[in-house]
């Protein structure tokens, strides 16, 4: 039955769960970092964190851009293909694009404690994505099973 109900479920919802989780952990470490006081140094850390910024949202809209394209590629050749863009590479680009999102952030803000909280968060994304991937497989068959034996979660 909790089978039957995760595959009716949308792969946008558990998606949008999983980034959600990844929101609100991040946000707690950034809180929390103003009172625990644990604080780190990297030299040269402005810039660690302006390539984050600049990476991460990158590697983000590309991928949501891309997926936006599975369906219409389903529709006009018949079959889903899956290996465009950033996916290409890994199955979840969007995961390591707020990764490294949260690492800028915790460069720039020099608060380790988000480093802490952004690790517990992709922990628990991870079971969104194990849920997510269930959809796909049954909505996909073994197209997806074939994509997903030949590239990586997460790089």
């Amino acid at each position: 039955e909790y089978m039957e109900q995760l595959l009716k479920q949308s792969v946008h919802r558990v998606l949008a769960q999983s980034y959600l989780s990844y929101f609100i952990l991040c946000l707690l470490g950034l809180f929390l970092g103003l009172f625990v006081p644990m604080r780190f140094s990297v030299p040269h850390a402005w810039l660690f964190s302006i390539i984050c910024f600049g990476v991460g949202p990158a590697l983000i809209i590309w991928a949501q851009l891309t997926s936006r394209t599975f369906e219409v590629v389903k529709e006009q050749t018949g079959q889903a293909q899956f290996n465009r863009g950033p996916y290409r590479y890994l199955r979840n680009p969007t995961q390591l694009g707020l990764v490294i999102l949260v690492a800028g952030y915790a460069f720039a803000s020099g608060t380790a404690i988000l480093f802490v909280t952004a690790g517990v968060a992709y922990l628990i994304s991870n079971i969104f994505f194990r849920k997510h991937e269930l959809i796909l497989e049954n909505r996909y068959g073994d197209p997806y099973k074939a994509y997903k034996t030949s590239v990586p979660k997460i790089m």
